[in-house]
């Protein structure tokens, strides 16, 4: 049993190297995380006609609750386990790390409301970029990042 992360992690760098190396070039995003998002989505994303799509599967959707009128709590939905457990994880990393894209957006988002919505967050914003990247076929850019709203 324990050498099932690690059978787990070549098998999918054999069987789609080219992903996995996109995937990496994420911040936070690392080889275990990377690993785990292409056996639970699979290296193309035909599947999903939009990134909402993916994000809704993933468990990754804001969920709203109003009543009268009136915005109440809420919870991001219920997905994959597992995609959700290693976004979260990399949506942390990426908080906390260098690049401004993630850096200013969770402090923008903490400042509002608790760490772990803006980690949550983080983790869409991860997402999003990933249904991009795999669609396209590109490594990621801090530049386009930054304009998030407008390229991913």
């Amino acid at each position: 049993m324990k050498n099932l992360p690690m059978r787990f992690n070549t098998t999918s760098k054999r069987s789609s190297p080219e992903e996995n190396r996109i995937l990496q070039t994420i911040p936070g995003v690392n080889e275990n995380c990377a690993a785990t998002i292409l056996a639970e989505i699979g290296p193309t994303i035909t599947a999903f006609p939009s990134d909402a799509h993916l994000a809704s599967w993933a468990g990754l959707c804001p969920g709203s609750y109003e009543s009268a009128g009136i915005k109440k709590s809420s919870h991001i939905t219920q997905g994959n386990r597992y995609i959700k457990q290693a976004l979260t994880m990399s949506g942390l990393i990426a908080a906390h790390s260098k690049d401004p894209a993630f850096s200013s957006f969770y402090n923008r988002i903490s400042q509002r409301g608790s760490k772990m919505k803006a980690v949550v967050a983080c983790a869409h914003k991860i997402l999003r970029i990933i249904y991009k990247l795999l669609s396209t076929k590109q490594t990621y850019q801090k530049e386009k990042a930054l304009g998030l709203g407008k390229q991913f």
